[in-house]
């Protein structure tokens, strides 16, 4: 890891950063972010802002006419270490065959920096990867506007190379030392879940507040009873994360690879058809395509009403957890609206 230049310099608290308009937070990153891209080869960059959700990605374009991706990382989500192991991963992956895109070091041969900036709360991490063609088939928050038999055909490829990145973690590997998080009972539905709790969101009623912690407690339960999150998964399989090229399909976004359930990614990826509708034909092909490579673990799958709740109850708490992205706060009714649903329909299931 190397401090950039500029590094040193005092950055604004927290709070205040926090309270600043989304645009304003983006044009202060957008400094940092140049500043980190010093440490590398490129050519007078231009930037412009792909996505801000856990981290600040900036699609960068440089006088040469080539492309890549800068991240400027959340602060404290993720240590050098944690970035590092999943950078090697994806470089463990493509040359595996399974298309991503690959980390892109910087002048002095290293993949991580930090950078300060006078406008910016805390010294920020920043990679830079390799720029993907394609485009996402859908969004997390609006799922994927598709006929069941083009969904059953989209996943079926994404449980294909599902599978085949578990396949390939069981042999690999690993870096030493190794970290990435876990995605467990205590990280989804304990008491201080990682994305933040849901029970602080101002939009719950009391009832939904009573209905959903009742739900929580009992997911918690039978999640106890499924034995440790011990695979390597990708973590966040949504349709944002899914570049489609033609006959193509590269996955990006690996900031949440780590330790889970392989069922637990089947119900991330299969989340955002609960809003968009075609969950089944999505489920389906999923399941096609993933038992053509190996097998799906049944026990998962007999569980897999509980991982499906744990994924949407995360995401309920994730607005809570991040008050200072205005989009994370505009989602808040649509998932409250959303896990209210399921709760409903898993109680009544239960009775």
């Amino acid at each position: 890891m190397t401090l950039t230049p500029g590094s040193s310099a005092p950055s604004i608290p927290n709070a205040e950063f926090a309270v600043l308009p989304e645009s304003e937070q983006v044009v202060r990153l957008e400094s940092l972010a140049r500043q980190a891209l010093a440490a590398w080869h490129i050519a007078a960059p231009r930037l412009e802002l792909i996505k801000y959700r856990e981290n600040a990605v900036f699609a960068v374009a440089a006088s040469d006419a080539t492309r890549a991706i800068l991240r400027v990382h959340r602060p404290r989500y993720r240590t050098d270490l944690d970035i590092l192991c999943e950078l090697e991963w994806m470089r463990a992956l493509g040359a595996a065959g399974i298309a991503t895109p690959a980390a892109i070091t910087a002048r002095d041969g290293v993949m991580l920096v930090t950078v300060a900036d006078a406008g910016v709360p805390e010294a920020r991490q920043c990679d830079v990867l390799e720029w993907v063609d394609g485009r996402p088939p859908g969004t997390l928050e609006g799922g994927i506007r598709a006929s069941d038999d083009s969904l059953r055909d989209l996943y079926r490829s994404v449980g294909a190379t599902a599978a085949r990145m578990h396949e390939f973690a069981r042999t690999w590997t690993r870096p030493v030392p190794f970290s990435r998080p876990s995605w467990n009972v205590e990280t989804l539905v304990g008491d201080n879940p990682t994305f933040g709790r849901f029970e602080e969101l101002v939009v719950l009623t009391r009832e939904q507040r009573r209905l959903l912690t009742v739900t929580r407690d009992l997911v918690r339960e039978r999640l106890l009873e499924l034995g440790p999150a011990d695979a390597l998964i990708h973590g966040d399989l949504v349709p944002d994360n899914i570049l489609v090229d033609g006959d193509t399909q590269r996955l990006i976004d690996f900031d949440d690879f780590g330790w889970s359930w392989i069922g637990f990614e089947m119900a991330t990826s299969l989340f955002p058809l609960q809003v968009s509708g075609g969950f089944d034909a999505g489920m389906a092909g999923y399941l096609e395509g993933y038992r053509e490579v190996r097998g799906f673990p049944e026990r998962d799958l007999e569980m897999f009403p509980e991982m499906l709740l744990a994924r949407g109850l995360s995401y309920l708490g994730w607005p809570a957890g991040r008050p200072e992205i205005a989009s994370a706060l505009e989602l808040a009714p649509l998932f409250a609206a959303l896990m209210t649903e399921a709760a409903t329909e898993y109680l009544a299931a239960r009775r």
